[in-house]
């Protein structure tokens, strides 16, 4: 679980520690460390001076911690949705349009690769044609889109890490907001921003065993020989290209080739830096296995500040959610489900598909579920409410043999 909650004021109750307002602690009286709330008088007073806040989840209160989690409000009441009334995931539409996207991206992403280790340099025509799909689609239902990208196998890492980066880089933009040019730049640059790997032989990315300073540099070097071949094309964009420059440099400047930091890496190098690591950690290489989804969104918010900026790293865990569509998570009544769709308002809270029972056997019909609509209705005075079904924990990828890949296709 993160450590923080943005909540409104009006969600606040007593026992959540306030550390961070939507305005300058020096223009109301509330101390700078921050507010714990004790009484609904101390919400009053922080509502005359702000409209939302962030609750620490670790200074706030024990008692409340679950409540935090599920960003749930006291007063709050939740309906139980009637039996059979599960609803649906995807519309054939929107999965038929994701599915011609990712192959129509899959066929020329490869068929690009393939073209720049031929020796035939990079070519404008083939990217406009690859990414052109792929910004509709996530347009129309970013969800279908991520959910497609977590089924499709990928025997050759560069190739799936070049479509998985066009793909989320896009989908980052749109929850950024950015305008259509800047979601054109983020797709190309998510393509092509490790084409410089194609210098690099194949068996050192490859490699299970600890590369020693040499084979270090040589793979590092693929940022210059990826902006080598970038200027040497046909491909005009500066913002991909920032994307190829800086997707290795870090926040506190620990990163490479140049050691740039902070605000000296550009926006779109930042969001490729981000994406980059996010789907690299989420991917199986030969030295580690996949973490899961949420495993790696919560690696990158720990290190906010350090390796990416904190305010853009939580913007992609707001864009992804904090369980990312494909993650396997249980459920408090030991169900094992598949995230399908994110709930834009409240992120603990997604569309899943329950695969299992409680004692983790496969079920012969899978179930869709609504976190946001399942819990306890409104009990009879004196009958203890039922738990509202809710999310446990994040699993690791293959959990109790599941594999979505193929349970779904």
């Amino acid at each position: 679980m993160l450590e923080e909650r943005e909540l409104s004021v009006r969600a606040l109750v007593p026992g959540m520690y306030v550390s961070r307002l939507d305005r300058p602690w020096e223009e109301t009286p509330f101390p700078l460390q921050g507010v714990m709330v004790g009484s609904s008088e101390d919400v009053e007073q922080l509502a005359r001076y702000c409209r939302n806040v962030v609750v620490d989840l670790p200074r706030s209160e024990p008692r409340i911690a679950r409540r935090l989690q599920l960003l749930e409000r006291e007063d709050e009441e939740l309906e139980l949705p009637a039996v059979g009334a599960a609803p649906p995931m995807f519309s054939p539409r929107d999965i038929e349009a994701a599915r011609e996207s990712m192959d129509s991206l899959s066929q020329r992403a490869t068929h690009l690769l393939d073209m720049i280790h031929d020796g035939h340099g990079l070519s404008n025509a083939v990217v406009e044609a690859a990414i052109a799909p792929v910004i509709a689609s996530v347009a129309q239902n970013p969800d279908a889109m991520l959910w497609l990208q977590v089924l499709r196998r990928h025997s050759d890492y560069q190739y799936g890490h070049a479509m998985n980066c066009c793909v989320l880089a896009v989908a980052f933009g749109r929850g950024l907001s950015l305008p259509e040019a800047d979601l054109h730049a983020l797709a190309v640059g998510g393509m092509l921003m490790n084409i410089g790997m194609v210098d690099v032989p194949r068996d050192l990315p490859d490699s299970p065993e600890v590369l020693d300073a040499p084979a270090h540099a040589r793979i590092r070097d693929h940022v210059r020989a990826g902006l080598a071949l970038f200027d040497a094309s046909d491909v005009a964009n500066a913002g991909a290209r920032a994307m190829l420059q800086y997707h290795h440099e870090r926040h506190d400047g620990s990163g490479y080739p140049t050691g740039a930091r902070g605000s000296e890496i550009p926006l779109f190098g930042r969001i490729a830096g981000i994406v980059d690591t996010y789907d690299a950690m989420t991917s199986e290489r030969p030295w580690r296995p996949a973490v899961s989804r949420a495993a790696a969104l919560q690696e990158l918010y720990r290190q906010r500040d350090h390796w990416f900026q904190s305010e853009l790293v939580e913007e992609f865990v707001k864009c992804l959610g904090v369980y990312p569509v494909g993650t396997l998570v249980e459920l408090n009544t030991g169900e094992v489900a598949v995230v399908m769709m994110q709930n834009p308002v409240r992120r603990l809270r997604p569309r899943v598909m329950v695969l299992t029972d409680a004692s983790k056997a496969l079920r012969s019909t899978f179930m869709a579920l609504d976190l946001d609509r399942h819990g306890s209705g409104n009990p009879k005075p004196g009958v203890v409410a039922p738990d509202p079904v809710h999310i446990v924990r994040s699993l690791p990828p293959d959990s109790h043999g599941l594999d979505p890949r193929e349970l779904f296709l």
